[in-house]
């Protein structure tokens, strides 16, 4: 029965992964997300696109999508394993979604939404490092990689250490990467957008 169930929470945390806020939102705005700015579907290029507000709902909304899962996985008291499995299911349906052609975002607020619930000290470390590095180098792609990486190194001291964190970590972080290889392709040729700088 709980074999069942666990399937079930994953498939639902997909769903909920998969859900699109920013190109509803855009689209309300008469705006194609995919055809301005990055092309991307998550939250910064909203911010860039249509501004704060709509940035900080859409923000919120891909926050709260892993929350879900995860808090229905605690609600069952199903394994600390199976959490991580959902925030993660969640994750891969925001960069896959169903929906939106499997062209999704890169996951980033996702992620965090189901680590403030099994991690919120690693989650909140996380979120410093990120802001720490942002307001060095003022490019957001730099600032996510990092502060996903982070959570390798906040883990064992905020986190317990535990083996399915480290698993998870090390899968996240290869997620990023992959996902951030475009961005990564740009900081090569130092082409990638630094917040505050003027558009071309």
């Amino acid at each position: 029965m709980e074999v069942i169930v666990s399937v079930g929470l994953m498939l639902l945390a997909y769903v909920l992964g998969s859900l699109t806020p920013g190109v509803w939102i855009a689209r309300a705005r008469g705006v194609d997300i995919r055809k301005v700015g990055s092309g991307n579907i998550g939250s910064t290029n909203v911010y860039r696109t249509l501004g704060f507000f709509p940035g900080a709902i859409v923000q919120l909304l891909d926050i709260s999508k892993a929350m879900i899962g995860v808090a229905l996985a605690q609600w069952l008291h199903l394994p600390l394993f199976m959490q991580y499995l959902t925030a993660t299911a969640a994750v891969m349906g925001h960069i896959y979604p169903i929906w939106g052609g499997f062209r999704g975002g890169k996951g980033i607020n996702t992620l965090l939404g189901g680590m403030l619930l099994i991690e919120p000290w690693t989650a909140l470390a996380a979120v410093g490092t990120f802001l720490g590095v942002l307001a060095v180098s003022r490019i957001v792609s730099v600032s996510s990689i990092v502060a996903v990486a982070s959570f390798l190194l906040w883990h064992p001291i905020l986190g317990g250490g535990t083996v399915e964190g480290i698993v998870a970590g090390l899968f996240w972080v290869g997620l990023v990467v992959y996902t951030h290889r475009a961005n990564i392709a740009r900081l090569r040729a130092g082409t990638e957008p630094r917040l505050g700088a003027s558009k071309s």
